[in-house]
């Protein structure tokens, strides 16, 4: 799959700089124009696309052509908004967030004391989520993959440094489980996207009817933690701003066998992102083939 030039150290370190300085219609809008040029130039993107949303939604022709461009106008407006909040000004960040729907469960699983594990996928925009939970306060560790292109990771861990948030990035830290571990055991929280795991790591699912990868990682951890898994995800709304929702408690399922479990409890998430995906295909940014 061709690397975007726009996802790499150098296009960040612009962006970062011209959100610094820009209002957040002119951010927005260059954003609409390099994403739509992207889109347009790069086939691979395209493709893959096309035929993830295909099989989420059953839409082809005119029809699909439309949900493309609309979903790589919502990304676009997205990333604007990531580059737009990253100054860490609580001014820029707060005012985003029109509706917070079941911050209740978020604050019952840190009374249960056993720490807390969000799980999203790249649905809306996920990093706004941790950025408003930050600011209200909340022990926030992102779990990320390493960034492809050196320094790249460095660069997204310094700005979220800034709001006071911690990232652990599988792959570059040897004792990487470890740390998950203690940040739970310590009722921290943790926040991870399980819908693109590394290539060759993620257990199988059925996924929209079709087998792929999701991360085992939530399963893992509450096997050896017990802790809370709260689905989480936030949601652009129409008038740009945006709805952040936290979900009940996942009824993850003990099995006598803990490679069973994992499995089990993988499907379980896989399925209600199915159900969440299904309803807003035009922000599920997946830009590489999901089913091989």
């Amino acid at each position: 799959m061709k690397q975007n030039p726009l996802y790499g150290l150098s296009a960040f370190k612009l962006a970062y700089h011209f959100s610094g300085i820009l209002p957040r219609p002119a951010i927005q809008a260059l954003a609409l124009l390099l994403g739509r040029g992207s889109y347009l130039l790069i086939p691979e993107i395209r493709e893959a696309l096309r035929k993830n949303l295909s099989l989420v939604t059953g839409m082809s022709g005119d029809e699909l052509t439309e949900l493309c461009r609309l979903n790589v106008s919502n990304f676009s407006r997205m990333l604007a908004d990531y580059f737009y909040c990253t100054t860490g000004e609580p001014g820029r960040i707060k005012p985003l967030l029109g509706e917070w729907r079941g911050f209740e469960n978020l604050k019952a699983a840190r009374e249960r004391g056993k720490g807390t594990i969000l799980v999203t996928a790249h649905l809306g925009n996920w990093e706004l989520g941790g950025m408003l939970l930050a600011l209200e306060g909340m022990p926030i560790t992102v779990i990320t993959l390493e960034e492809p292109g050196a320094g790249l990771t460095e660069l997204r861990d310094k700005y979220r440094r800034k709001l006071g948030i911690k990232t652990i990035a599988i792959g570059s830290e040897t004792f990487a489980f470890v740390e998950v571990m203690n940040t739970l055991r310590k009722n921290g929280i943790v926040a991870m996207l399980v819908d693109r795991p590394p290539e060759n790591s993620g257990t199988p699912v059925q996924f929209f009817g079709r087998e792929t990868g999701y991360s085992s990682g939530p399963a893992l951890f509450w096997q050896h933690t017990d802790a809370t898994v709260l689905p989480a995800f936030v949601l652009r709304k129409n008038d740009g701003s945006y709805l952040s929702i936290i979900e009940p408690p996942i009824q993850m399922q003990q099995d006598a066998s803990p490679r069973n479990g994992v499995g089990v409890n993988t499907q379980i998430i896989a399925t209600i992102f199915e159900s969440i995906i299904h309803k807003h295909p035009d922000q599920w940014y997946n830009f590489v083939p999901i089913w091989k």
